[in-house]
């Protein structure tokens, strides 16, 4: 029995270990998919970044989703598109609005890979071998705030295809001054649906030319309303997530070398 204790104590610290670095992985606003024809997966990731940052003003192929310039129809150029993504565009000075720059040394977020898997599953869309997008990873039921109209669990997907590619999770930013936090709910109607007084914010209401509806507003902020109660309910606290997985590591390590110390002393002594 003795034999066993430190085999014991070294298995429940490796299980620890394995939690914790599944507890590291990023976690996903969207769902990925592997070619399972064994093709290369470039096109594959890219369509996951595509349907993170680009869809929300390009829709799913490029296509047009509303009058506003900013959501007009696009084209894939070889030419141009790299230089365009890394970079931004202003493609009229006069609409207010700007693509913005997603090179992370332009102020973005994505780098050169990134970049390349994007165009690689822009490359796709004039074959019959286009991934299709991922839908948004929605795994909980979102509680209903008295006193907001909308449906919450509709305006996660509303949220999740055309604002966290810019804003995260819940609003918090995506760490550039471009991805900004938003900071105040009460105005959430107004700065999406009418546009933000920032050039790369668009009206993204039906009023003002871009693709959501009265009803999709409506949901939207009802979700909005609701990230007090999920923090809550996920028992968030103000411990950054990178602390708490290094608490884990380190406890991991201590159980695994105490245990080591301890099946040398074991050995030693059976000797």
């Amino acid at each position: 029995m003795k034999r066993m204790i430190p085999v014991l104590a070294l298995v429940a610290g490796l299980v620890l270990v394995l939690v914790a670095a599944w507890l590291a992985q990023p976690v996903l606003a969207q769902d990925g998919e592997e070619d399972e024809a064994g093709g290369s997966l470039a096109a594959w990731r890219g369509a996951a970044l595509y349907a993170e940052f680009c869809q929300a003003c390009h829709g799913p192929r490029g296509e047009a989703l509303g009058e506003h310039p900013a959501f007009a129809a696009v084209e894939y150029d070889p030419e141009t598109a790299q230089d365009v993504i890394a970079h931004g565009l202003d493609t009229d000075p006069n609409d207010g609005v700007a693509m913005p720059p997603y090179a992370g040394e332009s102020g973005g977020l994505l780098d050169g890979a990134q970049i390349d898997d994007l165009i690689a599953f822009m490359e796709t869309w004039e074959t019959d071998d286009a991934p299709p997008l991922p839908e948004p990873n929605l795994t909980t039921e979102i509680e209903r705030v008295s006193g907001y109209e909308g449906d919450p669990q509709a305006g996660a997907t509303v949220y999740a295809k055309f604002c966290y590619g810019c804003h995260g999770e819940q609003g918090e930013g995506r760490g550039q001054p471009i991805f900004s936090p938003i900071r105040r709910t009460s105005e959430i109607r107004q700065i999406v649906g009418l546009g933000y007084n920032s050039e790369y914010m668009p009206a993204f209401g039906a009023e003002a030319g871009g693709p959501l509806s009265d009803e999709d507003m409506d949901n939207l902020i009802a979700y909005v309303a609701s990230w007090p109660l999920e923090r809550a309910a996920a028992g968030e606290s103000d411990t950054p997530i990178g602390l708490n997985l290094l608490i884990v590591f380190m406890g991991a390590a201590a159980i695994i070398g105490v245990a080591g110390v301890y099946l040398t002393n074991v050995v030693r002594t059976e000797s």
